[in-house]
């Protein structure tokens, strides 16, 4: 439980707001490169951390993230025509390159300066796998370049999406990293029905439905292990996840995959999913995972989003099966029509009735309130087990409220370790190399 203090600390994000600020201090996932795919191409409306922005692609490739109006009198750069190396206000002209430069005022007189002076709010980017990131931050505090394992596979190892959630990224993270609630809201089942045990982790589940949680706090956040005991095979089930600061989650799965959820504002959230199989392996196209899937191929209709991630993402985040592209990435299944439960579904099948591991997420999280106030929150009596040394227990928040409260008290705040990191070691629920690892 945290008090509301606290809990205002951890969940709002705007300029000027702790949370925000130690926000800003990392890359952030702004917007896909197919979005904005060619030179020229128009421009697109985004918002990060409370801001409203505008990303483009300028006629040399560039790629600006700038702020939404023009500096003149505040007409939405939306509107803009994107050419000549910069994006033109509609209304009198001025024009703004990626660097939030104005290089051209048509109306002023021709021997006048006065452009020199004038700019828009505008953030440095960074684009690999297909994604465009932006560095909010001050500029000397730039970190490295976010070169997540998973950035560094070919398209045709890789699957990504995003879906629009409308509630705070706090609750959205929580369900994210928490291994419990999957064999419930997930993977539950009406009274009678065991669990599949063709799956050890189901095996374990028609044993016990309560993990042990051991917890290994890192300079970059924590990873943790979720053990089930399998009762006579006298062996434990173990599943990893890691939870890279500050909205990163990492899971064990037959492939390697997670979730990244960037707040919009305080109350919306864009939650970028992504899986990859990385080279060695072993799997084969139609199996069971989630990435799994055969390869896309490119085509005259093949849609824009698969030029970078050629597989299919599933699990209630598949573009134009579960989310809208043309209304901001919403969910088809949403909280105006009770994510189309199906309560004759619910009784006889599944626990939820809702179709879509995702959307499930989405259903409950959403459904605590646009920001979840966790000092009406009831904690059960989990069991946690802490690998530090001291023997320190570690609960989800407290690594973000120590970043959020101490960033001025030490060379290196907690969670801002280089972002680099051997992920693949997730599958293993091993502990990540060193920040020098270079495999």
């Amino acid at each position: 439980m945290l008090t509301k203090e606290q809990n205002e600390l951890v969940t709002r994000v705007g300029p000027g707001t702790p949370m925000g600020e130690l926000m800003r201090r990392y890359w952030v996932p702004a917007i896909f490169s197919w979005e904005i795919a060619e030179p020229d191409s128009p421009p697109v409306t985004i918002k990060l951390l409370g801001e409203e922005l505008v990303a483009f692609r300028d006629t040399n490739g560039r790629v600006g993230v700038v702020g939404a109006r023009c500096a003149h009198r505040g007409a939405q750069l939306f509107f803009g025509r994107n050419e000549e190396c910069g994006l033109r206000c509609v209304y009198h002209g001025w024009k703004y390159d990626v660097d939030g430069k104005c290089v051209d005022m048509p109306s002023e007189p021709a021997e006048s300066n006065f452009k020199d002076k004038v700019h828009v709010l505008a953030y440095p980017t960074y684009e690999v796998a297909g994604m465009v990131f932006a560095y909010m931050g001050p500029p000397e505090k730039k970190p490295a370049p976010p070169l997540f394992q998973w950035t560094q596979v070919p398209p045709e190892r890789r699957a990504m999406s995003k879906v629009w959630e409308q509630c705070n990224w706090l609750q959205a993270l929580e369900g994210g990293i928490d291994n419990v609630h999957s064999t419930f809201l997930h993977g539950g089942r009406p009274p009678g029905l065991r669990y599949d045990e063709s799956n050890p982790r189901n095996r374990g589940r028609n044993f016990s439905k309560a993990p042990h949680l051991e917890v290994v706090p890192t300079d970059y956040g924590y990873c943790y292990g979720a053990m089930l005991d399998m009762g006579d095979e006298g062996a434990k089930h173990v599943r990893g996840y890691h939870w890279i600061m500050p909205w990163n989650q990492i899971r064990a799965t037959a492939d390697n995959s997670g979730h990244i959820w960037v707040p919009m504002d305080d109350e919306n959230t864009m939650v970028y999913n992504w899986n990859v199989l990385f080279g060695d392996t072993p799997r084969k196209d139609g199996g069971s995972g989630r990435a799994a899937t055969a390869i896309v191929e490119e085509g005259p209709d093949t849609p824009a989003w698969f030029r970078d991630s050629r597989r299919h993402v599933g699990s209630g985040n598949e573009f134009n099966v579960d989310v809208d592209v043309n209304d901001n990435y919403r969910s088809f299944r949403n909280r105006d029509n009770k994510y189309l439960i199906d309560r004759e579904l619910q009784r006889t099948q599944t626990f939820t009735g809702i179709t879509g591991l995702n959307t499930q997420d989405r259903a409950v999280q959403e459904s605590m309130g646009p920001v979840f106030d966790r000092a009406s929150s009831t904690w059960g009596r989990q069991t946690w087990q802490s690998s530090r040394p001291d023997g320190c227990s570690s609960r989800p928040r407290r690594p973000s409220r120590k970043a959020v409260t101490h960033p001025a008290s030490r060379p290196r705040t907690t969670g801002c370790a280089p972002t680099r990191r051997c992920c693949r070691r997730a599958s293993t629920g091993t502990r990540p190399c060193a920040a020098s690892c270079n495999c």
